[in-house]
């Protein structure tokens, strides 16, 4: 019985550090034409993210049209990175759950619309 204790203790042990050292996941939802731009755009951060932080990142991708994206998220797609290209989804996000803040276009210089 102890014995089997052990290797239960053992296996719960190496699955929790197999979790723990996992490789971070972001999860970047944009609309679909950007698809070719982040592919290269991903590796190239990637690199960045190894170089900065020593550690492997893995950038996961949801592309569709911008307003279709917009209310995945707001329906509780648990997006990190969100890219949209029109201001009414952008409005969207900030008027259904905060996800945004709603004076995100005053936010730069002359109203500019953030890119990532």
């Amino acid at each position: 019985m102890n014995k089997l204790f052990a290797a239960s203790l053992l296996a719960a042990g190496l699955a929790f550090a197999s979790a723990a050292q996992a490789a971070p996941t972001l999860l970047n939802v944009s609309y679909d034409v950007m698809r070719d731009f982040y592919k290269d755009y991903n590796s190239a951060f990637q690199k960045h993210w190894k170089a900065e932080k020593n550690e492997d990142v893995t950038v996961q991708m949801s592309f569709g049209g911008s307003s279709k994206q917009a209310r995945s998220v707001i329906d509780g797609l648990p997006a990190d990175v969100i890219t949209m290209n029109m201001a009414t989804d952008i409005n969207a996000l900030a008027d259904n759950g905060g996800l945004v803040p709603k004076d995100w276009v005053t936010r730069l210089p002359n109203n500019s619309a953030p890119f990532t």
